[in-house]
């Protein structure tokens, strides 16, 4: 048996609007992209969407719209996806790396430890979906007057106190890669309440472009396509069946996985789950074995960031949770279409393991 670790849900509906798109004659940025935009921003409860080609993309813009720039620090966790810390480096900020708590978020305690007079926002992610301690967070933020910038990427479909993830930040992002919950193909987003942010990010996907040929910031060009739009409009309408049953297959391997630990999530929150976590001593082993048994898994993330090749110049402090998380943490196939007996079979081969 072969189990892949994700495989997107595309259905009809999906290959039926691409179709359509490809019939209309009009395949790049349009009307597409706008009502896949405000589909979004009804979904989350939010003001303002700007659709981008991937969610990489839209930290850029982000961190674009606060100016940041050489000498400004920009803090975010120390166990994350690469492209939270390039998006600060691209904007030829410093990044400042904090060790992350229980729940294996941004730890709130050491943010505040780790504020100087050079911190010019605070960026955190929802790793795989569980959710950040967002009341702490925004406390410091509004003390020290920083902006907090969420990286969506992993948690759209989460939910923090009955609000939605990627609506807490100033600004906030989301990626619609293929192996998202809700999946464009490739495809990111910048989310705000702010007008000004939604102005300013607008112009920047589109090489900076005011007007016609009036360029009044340093932009590129990140637009969305329409042909994606469309896909991503389709898959919002069912999204909220797609994750109750991401969700169903998650108390299946709660149910019957044995002595295996998970990560802590906090209370009055909901995960998406894009990732299934398990963490364990064995994790090496455990991973070989389960490949070799033709159920393919995710080291997700196998180090901390801060000791990536290309961020070894802006720290070489040790982040003990991070670095402990890194060597127990395994992510196991999630999708649609996983059938029972491929759930079955992964649960047999991991408690007999175990």
């Amino acid at each position: 048996m072969k189990i892949p670790w994700a495989i997107p849900n595309f259905q009809s509906d999906d290959k039926k609007s691409v179709v359509r798109v490809l019939n209309s004659g009009w395949l790049t940025m349009g009307e597409e992209v706008k009502t896949f935009e405000r589909k979004v921003c009804s979904y989350l409860g939010c003001k303002y969407a700007i659709a981008v080609n991937n969610g990489t993309s839209a930290l850029d813009v982000a961190l674009k719209c606060l100016e940041i720039t050489h000498g400004d620090e920009v803090i975010i966790p120390a166990l994350t996806y690469i492209a939270t810390g390039n998006a600060v480096v691209y904007n030829q900020g410093t990044p400042v790396f904090v060790d992350i708590d229980e729940i294996l978020n941004i730890d709130p305690s050491l943010v505040e430890e780790n504020i100087s007079d050079k911190t010019k926002a605070i960026m955190n992610i929802d790793f795989g979906g569980n959710v950040s301690n967002y009341g702490k967070l925004l406390r410091i933020s509004k003390k020290y007057d920083i902006p907090l910038v969420v990286d969506g990427a992993q948690s759209f479909g989460s939910e923090y106190h009955g609000v939605k993830c990627c609506t807490h930040g100033m600004i906030n992002t989301a990626s619609f890669h293929a192996a998202k919950i809700l999946t464009t193909i490739e495809g990111g987003m910048v989310l705000t309440n702010d007008e000004r942010i939604y102005q300013k990010s607008q112009i920047i996907r589109n090489q900076g472009d005011a007007s016609k040929f009036d360029h009044q910031y340093l932009g590129n060009n990140y637009r969305m396509i329409d042909l994606l739009a469309a896909v991503g409009t389709s898959q919002l309408v069912r999204f909220s069946e797609t994750l109750k049953k991401r969700k169903e297959k998650v108390q299946y391997y709660r149910e019957h996985l044995q002595n295996v630990e998970y990560p802590k999530e906090l209370e009055n929150t909901a995960n998406c789950y894009f990732f299934f976590l398990i963490l364990t001593e064995k994790r090496d082993r455990l991973n070989r074995y389960l490949n070799k048994n033709g159920i393919e898994t995710r080291i997700t993330y196998p180090m901390p960031i801060n000791e990536q090749p290309v961020f070894k110049q802006y720290s070489t402090e040790v982040f003990p949770k991070a670095k402990e998380i890194s060597q127990k943490i395994i992510s196991l196939p999630l999708y649609h279409s996983l059938k029972q007996e491929e759930q079955d079979f992964i649960i047999k081969k991991i408690n007999s393991f175990i």
